[in-house]
């Protein structure tokens, strides 16, 4: 008899879900097609359907990594400053910060922007195409739930922007390929874990 309780007390809180908002507690209902959860006493989205989330999370997680790749080597910007021309890409920063003494600043930006996001990007791809294998989804979801937040392109992307406008005052710039590359990366992290959140994943783990 415990038992039963204890079972249909697992399958109740199952149902529920908790608003981040308003901190009211929803029913959990399923979802079709694009259609989204939004929270019955303040109007806050509290999920969305998974409907082929899985799909769509293999197609963001592979343009990642070729774009991701492409921002790390290909160029972000051409400098021009009293004569001096050079080309900025983010693996030679690092390199240089390295070789001149920033041990710690060239280590956090490598680990941050190009070691962690690309290992993400993997456990992503690997976790929508190992769905049917448990043991396996599992491992690579538990990577992702613990690595999601040791990402900080937003702030990367920020000093970028800095620098451009300062740099604007003593010299010419222009934008490469590596800028837009980088982008385009950081609104596929965003869709990745803002649009879709993490309890996403975990939803689309046990109903497959």
């Amino acid at each position: 008899m415990l038992y039963n309780f204890i079972k249909k007390l697992r399958i109740l809180l199952k149902n529920l879900v908790l608003c981040p908002n308003c901190n009211k507690i929803n029913l959990k209902k399923k979802l079709k097609g694009n259609e989204v959860a939004v929270c019955s006493y303040c109007g806050n989205i509290l999920y969305r359907s998974i409907e082929n989330l899985d799909k769509s999370l293999f197609s963001y997680a592979f343009s990642g990594l070729i774009f991701l790749i492409i921002s790390l080597f290909y160029p972000i910007i051409n400098l021009e400053i009293v004569g001096y021309y050079g080309v900025l890409n983010i693996i030679d920063t690092i390199i240089y910060l390295f070789e001149n003494g920033y041990l710690f600043i060239s280590l956090f930006t490598f680990f941050t922007i190009v070691f962690f996001p690309f290992l993400i990007l993997i456990n992503v791809l690997l976790f929508s195409l190992t769905l049917k294998y448990k043991k396996l989804a599992k491992f690579f979801l538990i990577n992702i739930t613990i690595l999601k937040d040791y990402v900080y392109l937003d702030i990367f992307f920020i000093a970028i922007l800095v620098s451009m406008i300062k740099i604007f005052d003593y010299g010419y710039l222009s934008i490469n390929v590596g800028f837009f590359s980088f982008i385009i990366v950081f609104i596929i992290f965003f869709i990745l874990f803002k649009y879709y959140n993490i309890s996403m994943y975990w939803d689309l783990f046990e109903n497959v």
